[in-house]
Parts: structure tokens; sequence; C-alpha cells
């Protein structure tokens, strides 16, 4: 566990911060209070930043479930992980605003694909354009359409981003 002192300036008995979160505006804000065993050896303003977004995470997990997404935010300042809440003049009974970083999203993996399905797929198309001018005239007619484009490439999972594929390269 790191350290989470620097000096002694607060009163242990009166430790409490009001935490506001910012995509709730309308909430009322949430009273932490801060009780000695867990603000351990130091007093309140001793206490670092980091400490005290393990603190918020902690009592309040259902709204914010990991100390590394949030920023805390006091007198319109962004406050560093490694400074003490006295550095930052934050007292008992002051209030801390509390920013949801984005949430990482998850890497979509490409659904594999099966090659001789693909390879026959393409061998169908390549015979009906070049066997059927109707088919053929159809299919140009369509590409040239862009909304028709537009349908295609909404519908097509990955195609949005294919560079090659919308001709860019």
């Amino acid at each position: 566990r790191e350290s989470n002192c620097s000096s002694p300036t607060m009163s242990l008995s009166e430790c409490y911060i009001a935490v506001k979160l910012a995509d709730q505006p309308l909430a009322p804000k949430s009273i932490l209070r801060l009780p000695e065993s867990e603000l351990g050896e130091c007093p309140l303003g001793g206490c670092s930043i980091s400490y005290l977004k393990q603190l918020i995470t902690g009592k309040l997990q259902e709204s914010i479930p990991d100390p590394e997404f949030i920023d805390l935010i006091y007198c319109g300042r962004k406050l560093r992980d490694e400074q003490t809440l006295e550095f930052y003049g934050i007292q008992s009974g002051s209030t801390i605003h509390v920013l949801r970083k984005s949430w990482p999203e998850p890497e979509q993996k490409p659904e594999p694909v099966d090659k001789m399905a693909a390879v026959r797929e393409f061998r169908v198309l390549h015979t009906a354009l070049h066997s059927s001018p109707v088919f053929r005239d159809s299919v140009f007619k369509m590409l040239g359409n862009k909304e028709s484009l537009d349908q295609i490439i909404v519908a097509t999972p990955g195609l949005s981003s294919d560079p090659i594929a919308l001709g860019e390269s």
C-alpha cells in the first residue's frame, strides 16, 4: 500500500468530503465520511489524490467501479494523483467533482472467413457478371447510386473502415 500521508493538519473526528458526479448534475452530492480506520496513520490533508480515488470508488462502486477511469476536480482544477489534499487546500467539508473518463472500447475481433466459401461466392459472382448482361448492368447501376452504396456500407460490418474496399487508397 502506498504512503498516503504528508502532514497532520486536520482533525480525524470530522473528516468528510462531498462528492458530486459531474455526469449527474441533478443528483445529490454523496457525503463520504472518512473514518480514522480508512485514513490509516495520516490526517485527511495528508492523503494522496490517488488514495482518495480509491476511497471514492470503494464507496461508490455501482457508479464508479475503477479509480483509473475517473478524474477529480476541485475549484476548477484537475487533481493530480501524486499530490495531497493539503496541496490543493481541500479540507473536511469540501466538495470534489468526479469526472468519468471514457471507458475503453472492447476490441472487436473480425469474424473468421471461410476462404473456400468466399472463393465459391466470388466464382458465382464472376460467372453471373460475365454471362448475364442484364445482371451486370443492374449491378453497375446499383454501384453507381450513392444511396445504394451507403446502404451497402452500413449493412456490411467493417466495410466503412476499409480504405481499399472504398477505393480510397
